[in-house]
């Protein structure tokens, strides 16, 4: 196990950081390096040619149906909209107010969203200086519980952490992502991915190990390696704080499950739909005008 006060500063890729426990274990050399900006991966080819920008990971598996996640939407829609409503009371609305009101209630779950993934990436922060042995500095209040329990599982842990924030991509596929961190554990096959989530709710569904499938693909084609494993360790923001770490039970179904939605996504690239071979446009019929009456004629002719 890697004990966070023996960790190794190795050599560092563009936009990565690597660590290595006593220079016995590190990654081999990518066949390209992956340069990512504001979630586009470009890959840069040893002639200096380049390819991308590529779609990510994320955007990639959005074409997967997330009813639960409308109906959230939904809610905190509703919600802003009573909430703002009761705050402000019936005497102070106007039409003008009510309709800034029902703008701002459509983008709600945006800002939520938002929020969320801001506080997340401030974990992973938290949880980057816990690997490199320092102690996290301006932790939020929300985030202590997180911090000690990304500590817990670290210490428990059989996984040598090799590499973390990783910028990947696949050139055939034409996808980038960026990976937590990358694991060896020669109990679990050797090379694997550990992806962090924070979230108050359980896992659910295959998309989380579709992802981390994508990922798989990537760095197999990247660097020339057979990622063996991959564990989904989340970690909860709200009381009662739960955390667990939970496996990909079947890696090879995962990056299958992967590839199949980008093969979606490539397909609704392509215009299936032609031209029309029949167009209508029918106007209603306008009621017949009723003749106007004319006005009787006035003493002086008009």
């Amino acid at each position: 196990m890697l004990v966070p006060a023996q960790l190794i500063m190795g050599r560092s890729l563009p936009g990565a950081a690597l660590f290595f426990w006593g220079n016995t274990m590190k990654l081999p050399k990518p066949r390209y390096t992956v340069e990512s900006d504001n979630h586009k991966y470009t890959i840069k080819l040893d002639t200096g040619e380049t390819v991308g920008p590529l779609i990510s990971v994320t955007k990639v598996l959005e074409i997967i149906a997330k009813p639960a996640l409308i109906n959230w939407s939904a809610r905190e829609s509703a919600n802003y909209f009573k909430t703002e409503i009761l705050r402000l009371g019936r005497s102070a609305i106007d039409p003008a107010m009510l309709e800034q009101i029902a703008k701002d209630a459509a983008g709600a779950h945006r800002r939520k969203a938002k929020d969320a993934a801001d506080l997340g990436t401030k974990c992973h922060d938290i949880f980057q200086a816990i690997i490199e042995g320092r102690e996290p500095t301006d932790v939020p209040t929300e985030l202590a519980q997180p911090a000690n329990d990304f500590k817990k599982w670290r210490m428990q842990s059989d996984i040598e952490l090799v590499a973390f924030e990783l910028p990947v991509a696949s050139a055939e596929l034409r996808f980038g992502g960026r990976i937590d961190a990358i694991g060896h554990s020669p109990a679990r096959g050797g090379f694997g991915i550990v992806d962090y989530k924070t979230s108050k709710s359980l896992l659910y569904g295959n998309e989380y190990s579709y992802q981390v499938g994508g990922y798989a693909e990537a760095i197999e084609e990247q660097y020339g390696i057979d990622i063996a494993w991959a564990e989904i360790v989340r970690f909860g923001k709200v009381a009662p704080y739960e955390s667990e770490a939970r496996p990909v039970k079947d890696i090879a179904a995962a990056i299958e499950g992967f590839k199949r939605a980008v093969a979606l996504v490539r397909s609704g690239e392509v215009t299936l739909i032609g031209e029309p071979s029949f167009e209508c446009v029918s106007k209603p019929e306008e009621p017949e005008a009723k003749p106007k009456k004319k006005k009787a004629a006035s003493d002086m002719g008009f």
